[in-house]
Parts: structure tokens; sequence; C-alpha cells
């Protein structure tokens, strides 16, 4: 009893520019945007019920499908018939939705065909009526035979809409959601292109400033933050991002290796910003698995930098003789607390408060590039470790404060 997704594509803005499935939303087309919370949902095949099909839309499914999504283009309902299995579900979304991760999860995870509706208020009243009360949310699911009575029908019809009306018909289950949702902007039709301005607008200052970590919490994230709405709307910059990254950390590790403490630093330091903007951009993009793991690369990267920092200068140094070991073992203590408060947030995290307390890689690089301009790195290297212990210690006891209150 598999999930598919059903996606209208065929409806243009009300200025007649482009396909309401193409308007762009944080650098990212709507359509696109769509199959990232249906396949999060547990959809395993996209169709898009298309009328015309201009270039933009076959590049932005495209798109979706080098992710390693099923994609499948529709006209019609016996097109849809052809494809699918008696067992399966399928789940309606309207044309030019946007609607958080939960409302799809809510009607994926439904017993029985379900509609989501909201009350009828001049909020929503440009959605598609469902009765005298309420209006369609904008999600339904309805089972595979609904397509088949469809196919059965003479003439030409709206395959999601007629579907939704065959649901609301056998009284399908509504699912409630607040009007008030329409008006903060966390549900939209997409109509005009006002709309996704306020649409992208709303995303933006949602997008959290992202799990723990002092340095990322009060550096980095609200840099990216700041630079978000200039940098959502660059698609190249977008495409650049991750090899100006990688790039970035290159050169960190090449300075490092060469004892070049503040150029190694320096670049470190653009290296995690780079790495904050590709999880900013994550909150808004099809997440590509390649991507996550080069995240992931740079993470160790960064860490394994942070260990080696202090030790290669005296390495050199040395000219020929073991090199101290106390410059490793600070460095290597530094980034053990930083892989120890990794691993404690990932298991408590979800239970515990001020994350923004834990120390992090981007605090230790921006605290050792300062170091460095100001000729204090063996300083700092002794004193961050004590200092990143402090703050463990401090948010274990604050969290643990928090729960027994």
């Amino acid at each position: 009893m598999a999930l598919v997704a059903l996606i209208a594509a065929s409806e243009a803005l009300d200025d007649g520019t482009m396909l309401r499935a193409l308007a762009p939303v944080a650098g990212e087309t709507i359509i696109e945007r769509q199959a990232v919370r249906a396949l999060a949902a547990g959809a395993e095949t996209l169709f898009i019920v298309v009328g015309a099909v201009p270039p933009e839309l076959l590049q932005a499914l495209d798109r979706v499908r080098r992710r390693g999504s099923r994609v499948q283009v529709v006209r019609d309902a016996t097109d849809l018939q052809t494809s699918l299995q008696p067992t399966d579900r399928l789940l309606l979304v309207a044309d030019g939705l946007i609607a958080p991760p939960g409302q799809y999860k809510a009607l994926a995870l439904a017993a029985a065909p379900s509609i989501l509706v909201t009350a009828d208020t001049p909020l929503t009243h440009a959605l598609e009526r469902v009765d005298a009360a309420h209006r369609w949310g904008g999600l339904a699911l309805v089972p595979a035979a609904s397509v088949t009575e469809l196919a059965a029908l003479p003439g030409e019809w709206d395959i999601v809409l007629t579907l939704l009306r065959f649901a609301i018909q056998a009284n399908a289950t509504r699912l409630e959601c607040e009007p008030a949702l329409f008006g903060q902007g966390e549900i939209s039709i997409v109509a005009n292109s006002a709309t996704a301005s306020q649409m992208e607008q709303v995303g933006i200052e949602r997008v959290e400033y992202g799990g723990m970590g002092l340095g990322r919490s009060l550096f980095s994230m609200p840099l990216v933050r700041l630079l978000g709405p200039a940098l959502v709307r660059a698609p190249r910059l977008i495409a650049a991002l991750p090899w100006m990254t990688g790039a970035a950390w290159l050169a960190a590790a090449v300075a490092t290796g060469l004892g070049r403490e503040l150029g190694a630093a320096l670049a470190a330091v653009a290296g995690c910003i780079g790495l904050s903007a590709l999880r900013f951009l994550a909150a808004f993009r099809l997440e590509n698995v390649r991507l996550e793991q080069l995240r992931r690369l740079f993470r160790t990267i960064s860490v394994i930098l942070i260990a080696a920092i202090g030790w290669f200068p005296a390495m050199l140094a040395a000219s020929g003789a073991p090199p101290p070991l106390v410059p490793m073992a600070l460095g290597l203590s530094l980034a053990a607390i930083i892989l120890l408060a990794r691993r404690l947030y990932a298991e408590l995290g979800a239970e515990r408060a001020r994350h923004w307390l834990l120390p992090d890689a981007d605090q230790a690089w921006l605290m050792l590039a300062v170091a460095a301009a100001a000729g204090l790195l063996p300083t700092a290297i002794a004193m961050l470790p004590l200092a990143g212990l402090a703050q463990l210690l401090l948010w274990l006891r604050l969290a643990r404060h928090s729960n027994r209150v």
C-alpha cells in the first residue's frame, strides 16, 4: 500500500507570467518545495499533473529527479490510472501550495481518506470551498480507486479538484487547521508574485539559528541570516557555495601544514560561515545526500585542524627533533571537548535547553583567529579547552535545573 503524491502544476499566476508551480520562493520553485515535503512524508513517487509543459518546469522536475526521486508527468486520469496499483494511496497537493512538513505528514499518516480543511473566513476566502463552513487547506488523501472512477467519466476534468470532490462526497475524514496559519504565512496558495515574496520572507524569518554551539548561534548563523534574502535569490552563488566552502577548508589545511596559523584560522572562519550557509539553504531546498555527506566531511576536517593547529608549528620549529607534545595535547583536548558537546547534543538535545551555550568549532576558530592576529595563539590554545569544558559543565547544570523545574 504505497503512498504517492499527486501535485497540480497547471495554473498560472494572476499576471500570467509563469506557472504557480514555478514561482520562486527562497531561491527554489514551489514545485520543488512541494516535492521536498511529499517525499519527507513518505511518498514513493511524484505524479505531476500538467497542462502546458514549459522548459522551466521540465528543468525543475529534472532537478528533483537528480536527487533520486521518481517523477512522472501526467495529463489525464487515464495516464495516472495505468501507473497506479489498486492499493495505492494518493496525497493530493493543490497548485501553488506552500505548507509546513507537519501538514503533509498528518495527511500521509491518516488511516482513512482525509481532507485538510480550514474555516471559511476572510483569510481563507480565496481557497477552494468544501462546504458552507469550510475551505480546502490544499492537501487530501484519497484511494487509488477514485482515479479509476474519474477515468471512467466522459470529458475532461481537473484531476486534483475532481478527486477532492469525490473525497468530499464520500464523507472523508476532515482534519482541521486554524485559519490563522494562513494569516501568519505558514500556509498559503500562491496565486501572485506578491504572495510568493511574502512567503519567502516568512520562511527566512522562521529558519532556526540551528542546533548547538556558541559560535554558530551568535556569529555565523546571524551573519548568514542577515545575508539570507540575497543568498536565496542567487542561484549561481548557491551552486558555487559547496565549492567555495571546500576551497576555504583546503586553504585552512594547507595553511595549518605550513605553520601559518593566522591564515589557517581566517580560512577556517570562512569555512564555518560556508557551512552555516549550507545548513541555512537546507531549510528551503530538497536535500542532497551527497551534500549532507560533504557537510559532514567539512565538519570532520574542522575538528582535525583544531587538533593540529598548535602542533604543526611546533613540529616545524623542532627541526628534526621530536616536537613537544603539549601543543598537540591541548589541541586534541579542545577537539575532544567539541566532539563530546556534539555527542551530548545529539543524545540529549531534544530534552535540553540553551544549546547556544555549548562549545563548537565556529567559536574555536573565531577565537583562534583573534588570538593569532594579536600574537596570543599559544595562550588561546591553552585556554580554549578550559573554556569549552566550563561551557559544557554550565550547560549540563542549567539543563538539569530546567528539567527539574
